[in-house]
């Protein structure tokens, strides 16, 4: 009898989030079906980081309004993919301090010379400027600092650097990642290509709900250990190659 209450004690303190062994906790994300990358990657860094703690997890796409509105009444566990400052107009909602990675945003042109430092060094100028379809912030971002005759989309990453290589267009906007890879893939193709800079650095953030607020500290020293041990990055890899797998059954 005594076993069976220090058992319950020990999951009490392990599981103290509100949550326990076994339990699936449910994570919304505000990405939109097409961006694959984003939700990819989110949900294979929670799922393993989750799984450190003995839970599961699982991440939805909600829309942005309906995820939060689920998360912040408690009817399901959170949020992923949210930046740090979401806090602040969300106090139901508890932030995870450890990002989960940052998502870098970049400027790829073939134009000498030029540097690009976040989305207003685009504003005011004669540049034409492309960016992958599915991305509903790039899209916003750039409307934001460029008329709309100078803004257009394409379905995949190689286009949009093929776009740039045949003097199409001056900007292709995608994630530095993936747009580093397929340079590097196809160096003898787009040879004169370079990442003038970033036009977004993003940090985003796990949120949970409030009863979960024990749980908080734990992921955030089990996502720390993700990244300095390369899981983080493994899981980063193994997103974009199914995002580039994605591209390859678009054309």
């Amino acid at each position: 009898m005594r076993s069976a209450v220090l058992l319950t004690l020990c999951a009490s303190l392990f599981f103290g989030s509100g949550a326990s062994a076994g339990d699936t906790i449910v994570l919304a994300h505000p990405f939109p079906k097409e961006a694959s990358f984003a939700p990819g990657v989110l949900s294979l860094i929670c799922a393993d980081a989750f799984q450190q703690l003995g839970m599961s997890a699982e991440v939805r796409m909600f829309p942005p309004l309906r995820g939060t509105i689920e998360a912040n009444a408690g009817k399901i566990d959170g949020e992923v993919g949210r930046a740090y400052a979401y806090a602040d107009s969300h106090p139901n909602l508890v932030r995870v301090e450890e990002a989960l990675l940052s998502f870098r945003v970049a400027a790829f042109t073939r134009l000498p010379g030029l540097r690009i430092t976040g989305w207003d060094s685009l504003k005011g100028t004669a540049y034409r400027v492309e960016y992958r379809s599915g991305y509903v912030t790039f899209k916003a971002r750039l409307e934001q600092v460029l008329p709309p005759q100078q803004i257009s989309s394409v379905v995949d990453s190689q286009i949009g650097l093929q776009n740039v290589a045949l003097g199409q267009t001056d900007i292709f906007v995608d994630l530095e990642e993936f747009g580093q890879r397929q340079l590097a893939r196809l160096h003898h193709r787009y040879g004169g290509i370079y990442n003038a800079g970033l036009v977004q650095d993003t940090p985003v953030y796990i949120y949970l709900h409030q009863r979960h607020a024990m749980l908080a500290p734990r992921l955030a020293g089990v996502l720390s250990k993700m990244k300095s041990s390369g899981a983080i990055a493994r899981h980063v890899a193994a997103a974009l190659a199914d995002d580039r797998s994605e591209e390859s059954g678009h054309r």
